[in-house]
């Protein structure tokens, strides 16, 4: 996990200071000049490259490009990728304003310290910190009618569920569609797939899936058949009168940081290899083939990919299939130990969000005593991720007062 870091000038004043921006420090101006003339002079690649990103932030006098479809900026943007020679420095000069570049082509660049907050934000976002979590943790409640109506609320809601990756809404009306009503209020966007928008679960023997039935469903994530599936999903109960069927969240990023302790080939294999996943009905066919766990540059898992139901076989003449599947079984032993399970009853009127690349569900056996009605829906975690940037300001263009 990674926390924000953000880069602030130096509060010394320099007697030099121009009027329109503020002071640098004696020290700044030294080293900003130091890591000038080695970009000049590409005496080292690192600085080569960092002056290919000041001229690319420079394209439109130092802004930031404006993204908006159609906009100037982004034509110019555009434009300026059919230049023929990268561009070099000219000469580099730190004034009381910032740091003026003169380019090779002419064009002249005005660093101010707030060009350097506004690069700093920009390549920074996205940055936050998960809490990864095992048996006895609580997930966090909201209330329905609260979050859609209150913006601090809401807010809440969005923080808890990138922290931990689930949360349960609850106080929602019992009627078939309110979910869709709920996601749709809060800016997120509803994913169709072959399920249809919305996936009603019911007790049904001629269902194609396990969740139609009443037996145990284990941990696992849905749309394991797509290669992008949704990245997150509702479980909205509508009716819970059968006995059992209590529900189980499993955080696949603690699994996985385990796994990687106790034996980092096996998730090094399951990294590596591809594997299918289908899922079909008498309406739809879907297959795909992507290795179980996905991680960043850095080693850190984004997506763990478990559905036993859904699983196809590796080839007999795969060369890490023994490998594989020892891998496998150490995977699902973490996956289903007790030890990793926060288990609940999810009742008539609650909602259960779930970051789908992340947490895994399951449900425990039910006797079929009484109705039991569970509608899924789909939705993308980015938008959960966009709308908290703008109620915290840190998509500054876009600004939502909430504190």
């Amino acid at each position: 996990t990674v926390s924000s870091a953000r880069a602030s000038w130096p509060s010394t004043a320099s007697p030099a200071a121009a009027s329109n921006g503020p002071a640098i420090a004696t020290a700044e101006r030294s080293a900003l000049v130091k890591r000038v003339e080695k970009t000049e002079f590409g005496a080292d690649h690192v600085h080569r490259c960092r002056t290919a990103g000041l001229r690319h932030d420079a394209r439109l006098d130092a802004k930031l490009v404006d993204t908006r479809v159609g906009s100037v900026e982004q034509t110019e943007a555009i434009l300026a990728w059919l230049d023929v020679e990268p561009q070099r420095v000219a000469s580099a000069e730190v004034t009381g304003a910032g740091l003026l570049i003169r380019w090779t082509s002419g064009h002249e660049s005005l660093y101010t310290a707030e060009t350097w907050a506004d690069i700093d934000r920009a390549s920074r976002r996205g940055i936050w910190t998960a809490h990864v979590w095992s048996a006895g943790y609580e997930l966090e409640r909201f209330d329905h009618g609260a979050a859609e109506t209150d913006l601090v609320t809401r807010r809440r809601l969005f923080e808890a569920f990138r922290r931990d990756g689930a949360i349960v809404v609850t106080g929602s009306p019992c009627v078939p569609g309110t979910c869709l009503e709920f996601v749709r209020n809060l800016g997120l966007t509803v994913c169709h797939s072959s399920l249809g928008l919305i996936f009603d679960v019911k007790l049904d023997p001629a269902g194609y899936n396990v969740a139609f039935t009443a037996e145990h469903v284990p941990p696992h994530n849905d749309n394991a058949q797509y290669t992008h599936p949704p990245s997150g999903q509702v479980l909205a109960m509508l009716v819970n009168d059968a006995t059992g069927g209590e529900s189980i969240v499993v955080d696949g990023w603690n699994v996985v940081e385990q796994l990687m302790r106790s034996d980092p080939a096996a998730v090094d294999v399951l990294s590596r290899v591809a594997v299918g996943h289908r899922q079909y009905s008498t309406d739809a066919e879907g297959y795909s083939r992507s290795p179980l766990i996905v991680r960043d540059r850095e080693g850190k898992v984004t997506h763990l990919r478990f559905s036993n139901q859904l699983m196809q076989p590796l080839p007999f003449d795969d060369p890490d299939l023994a490998e594989w599947y020892r891998a496998y079984r150490l995977l699902g032993a973490v996956v289903t130990d007790p030890a990793n399970h926060v288990s609940f009853r999810l009742c008539a009127g609650e909602m259960l969000f779930v970051n789908g690349y992340r947490v895994l569900h399951s449900r425990t056996a039910f006797r079929p005593d009484g109705p039991r009605h569970l509608q899924d829906i789909y939705f993308e975690v980015d938008d959960v991720l966009g709308n908290l940037d703008r109620m915290s300001g840190e998509a500054t263009d876009a600004m939502v007062v909430a504190s």
